[in-house]
This record gives structure tokens, sequence and C-alpha cells, in this order.
């Protein structure tokens, strides 16, 4: 296995966004599995961070906050508890996969995700959980050889429905094996999505509210489009749904993504390293570096010298394949060099691995031999101008956010004030919560934390005090209100959107 330590943490794996799965009828693809968003956030969290040397699996440890940065989730409180309660879940999650036994007959085979969880006792550290794979997922996650599904999660990061994420895993397959016109039965369909007869009884309300806004979400947040949907039928009634595919150029909510060739590193019959065009993937890379790779140099055995160098610094044979895709390899080379030469120097550097890409990407940091006082100057100038450029756009990502949230409160407030009884309405769902027999955390403080008001007991003065005076009360009531006025959260969501795109922030960060 690639990596000897027991435990593998996302915090250390962060630029990790690339996913792979077994595809075909046996296959995770199309197994009838029943997620919902948040778990699977936690699921593909998970999968990042199976490498594709990987052997065997381990036990992978997750923090809130990773599955949060993934998904340029709001970050304000409220998917704590839910990203946490989602991990919990799947260890009850399983997948029903249809396979040929030794017999030669067809069997279906029921496997369980998740073989173990486990969380600190402590209660200050249970912003993290331990989970490890199911061993008999092996065949469908490890080694995988032919007919597999690689994405980026990036795709579907937006999304907010787990039925259109299953439909764009399915389609997105079918469309890297060439099928650009795709056709399965109802039955079929329905048994992929698990979505049972009795929860959409009628085809009409499936059609809708599964394949309809699953296209639509397909079309504003993925690479993958839906040209044209058909319906063949027998009779009047609808037996297969027929999609036909097309690839964006550009997503839409992603305009730094553009379309790479990726490279295959074959030894020559001279023994040198050639590169080889094949499969299309989409990466997201900056705009400035939407262009065709420079040629490469060549030498012998360089990509294996190369990984051997620096598998111990957690950069993966992916990264030096995409390295290769953006960078000369004599660029790449002299990062290397350079950072290993500190190291034997005796410099200490905590994060090898990550000044080693930021090197890689920019060469202008090299200190060359013999260094003068003009150019160590420049050197430090251009370090100082690229530490600011990070700072600024962290902070109109900031400025951004808190925009945005004052915002809300003021259209929350504007709500509370404007229907009388919309307070009363709250309060009760909360009082009613907190009388079950496992309230959730969330509601538990929020009724803790409420402080009342002799002068003014169980008014609308007294809960927009509790309001405003923020905390987990403020976080509990804008979690009712959006659900109690989803349109005009999203209509002002969808208003700060394409600011949002301009400071570097995808949508799913302003929640």
């Amino acid at each position: 296995m690639s990596k000897k330590s027991k435990v593998r943490k996302k915090q250390e794996y962060q630029d990790r966004y690339i996913i792979r799965m077994q595809g075909g009828k046996a296959g995770l693809v199309e197994a009838t599995s029943k997620m919902d968003i948040n778990e699977f956030r936690v699921f593909m969290t998970m999968l990042t961070m199976v490498l594709p040397d990987d052997e065997d699996f381990i036990e992978y440890e997750i923090r809130t906050q990773d599955v949060i940065k993934l998904y340029s989730l709001s970050d304000d409180g409220r998917y704590y508890e839910a990203i946490r309660d989602a991990a919990e879940r799947l260890f009850n999650k399983k997948f029903v996969i249809y396979e040929k036994k030794e017999d030669g007959e067809i069997y279906r085979t029921t496997i369980h995700l998740i073989d173990e969880t486990s969380e600190p006792v402590k209660a200050s550290e249970q912003n993290r959980i331990r989970l490890k794979f199911n061993p008999k997922l092996k065949p469908y996650l490890l080694q995988l050889q032919k007919e597999y599904l690689t994405i980026d999660v990036r795709n579907i990061a937006s999304i907010q429905s787990p039925n259109s994420v299953k439909l764009y895993l399915i389609l997105r397959h079918q469309y890297n094996l060439g099928n650009k016109k795709v056709k399965y039965s109802l039955v079929r369909l329905r048994e992929i999505l698990a979505v049972t007869d009795s929860e959409y009884p009628l085809y009409g309300n499936f059609k809708q509210k599964i394949i309809q806004k699953g296209i639509k979400d397909l079309e504003k947040y993925t690479d993958l489009i839906v040209s044209k949907f058909e319906e063949e039928k027998i009779g009047r009634a609808v037996d297969k749904l027929v999609f036909h595919l097309d690839e964006k150029e550009v997503p839409l909510h992603l305009s730094g993504m553009a379309k790479k060739i990726t490279r295959q590193v074959i030894k020559s019959s001279n023994g040198n390293i050639v590169i080889a065009t094949s499969t299309p993937e989409y990466q997201l890379v900056e705009k400035e570096a939407q262009h065709e790779a420079a040629p490469l140099a060549t030498g012998p055995h360089a990509i294996e010298e190369l990984y051997d160098q620096l598998k111990d610094f957690k950069i993966t044979k992916a990264t030096l394949t995409k390295w290769l895709d953006e960078f000369p390899l004599e660029q790449i080379q002299r990062g290397v060099v350079y950072v290993l030469q500190k190291i034997q120097a005796g410099e200490s550097i905590k994060n090898v691995g990550g000044y080693i890409s930021t090197v890689v990407r920019n060469p202008s940091l090299i200190e060359e031999p013999k260094e003068d006082k003009v150019q160590a100057a420049q050197k430090a100038k251009a370090t100082a101008q690229l530490k600011q450029q990070v700072i600024n756009q962290e902070q109109l990502q900031s400025d951004l956010k808190a925009r945005y949230f004052q915002r809300k409160l003021a259209v929350a407030n504007s709500l509370l004030l404007q229907e009388a009884t919309l307070f009363q309405q709250i309060m009760a769902t909360l009082v009613a919560e907190n009388q079950q027999a496992n309230p959730a955390l969330l509601a538990e403080l929020a009724l803790a934390n409420y402080k009342s008001d002799a002068s003014h007991p169980h008014s609308l003065e007294e809960f927009l005090a509790n309001f405003e005076a923020g905390g987990v009360f403020q976080g509990y009531v804008l979690e009712k209100l959006h659900l109690l006025h989803t349109n005009t959260f999203e209509a002002l969501r969808q208003e700060f959107i394409p600011q949002a795109w301009q400071v570097g922030l995808g949508g799913n960060a302003l929640i």
C-alpha cells in the first residue's frame, strides 16, 4: 500500500478532489443506494482519501471542517452537527449490487458501506470521526483496472439533491464510455436511484421531482448536459427513459474549469519517458493556464525518480501528472531539487509537500546560487506580493460573506416583523423538538441559551432580543426561516452568487 500509516487524515490531503469507483452493471455507480446529501458528501470525502495505488483500506479521519471546506459550505455552524450525524449514519448504509457468482447465476448482493466508526470520547474533540470501508468493497474501490468512473467532486459540490448526484454519476460514466445516447428502463432507473413506487407512485411526479430536477441540476452545476430527453412507451405507459448527453465546455458555476488531456507516462524503447494522450478529464485550473501544456523535457525514469523522492511528503503520482499537464518537466525538477537541498542544509520546513508545490508553481521563488542583494530583494518582493494576493483574496471573501450574512439577518428581521405569528410558530417548534427523547444538539442549545424578559414575557420583543444577540439561537431561527421562506432566501443567494464567483467562492459558500 502507498501509505503505511493506519490512519489517513483528510486535513493532510486537502488538495485531493478526484474520486474513483467501479462502474458497470455490477459496480458501485449503478448499485442501489439511498443517502441524503450530507451522507453523500461524507462518502465522497472518504473517496478522495483513497489513493490509486492503495492495496487495502485503512481508517479515514474526517473533520466536519474538512467537508465544509471541500464543498465550500457555509461555516456559520449549521453544518457541523449535520455532517457529524451523517458520518455516523453511514454505518447503516448499504449498496445492493447484482453480480454473477461462481455457479453462473445472478445474485442480488447487499454490502454495507462502513465496517466501523470511531469518535473521540472527549467532547471538545468530537468535531472529527474515523471511518473504515467494509473490506468487501475492495473490488469496487481499490486497484481498479477497467470501466471505472473518475470524477472531480467539485463538479457536484453545488448540487443539493442526492438523486441529482446519483443521476450525474451514472450519466457521466456512460458518457465517459462514449455513449451519448443512454437508455434506462423506468424500473431500472427507479432501482438505481432507490426511489420506490410508494415514494412517487405516479410517473408524472417521479419525472418532475427526480428526472427533470436532475436534468436542471446537471445543466446548472456540472460539466454534463442532457441536451434531449425522450420517453419510450408501451401503449400509454412510459417504459424507458432516453437521455441525449453532451459536455459543457465550461460549467456555469466554475468559470475556471478547462478541458485538459490526460497524459500517460510510457517508457519508450530507448528508456526515455514519453507522453501519450488518453481520455479527457476535467480539472480546475487558473484562467491564465487554459492552454495546451508545453512540450515536456525527457529523461530516463524521470517520473519514477520524482515519485520516489516525493512520496514521503504526501505528493502522489496523480499530483505529479497534474503538474506535468501544466509545467515543463525541467521546472518541476528544479523546484524539487531546490527544496530537498534546503532540507539537507538543515532548514526546518513544516509542510514540505506544500512548499514544493508552491515552488513548482512559482519558479521565481527559487534562489539562484550566489544570489546578490538585488536578486534577494526581488525574490522577497515577489514572495511578499504573492502572500499579499492571498491575504487580499481571503479578505474579499470574508467581506462578501459578512455582507451576505447581514442581508440575511435583515431579511429575517423583516419577515418576523411582517408576520405576527411567525416567531410563535418557531418557538413552538423549538419547544416540541426539545420534548423529544433525543433532541438535536442545535435545538437543545438554542433553548438552553434563550433568555426570558420579565417585562415582555413570550413576546416578539423578547424573541428579537435573543435573535439579535446571535449565537446558536440565531442559527436555529435562520434555519427554520430558510425552510419556511425558501424562495425568499434563495432569491437573496442568487443575487450574491455572481459576486461570490468574482472572489473565488463557490455558490455553496452562500448558504
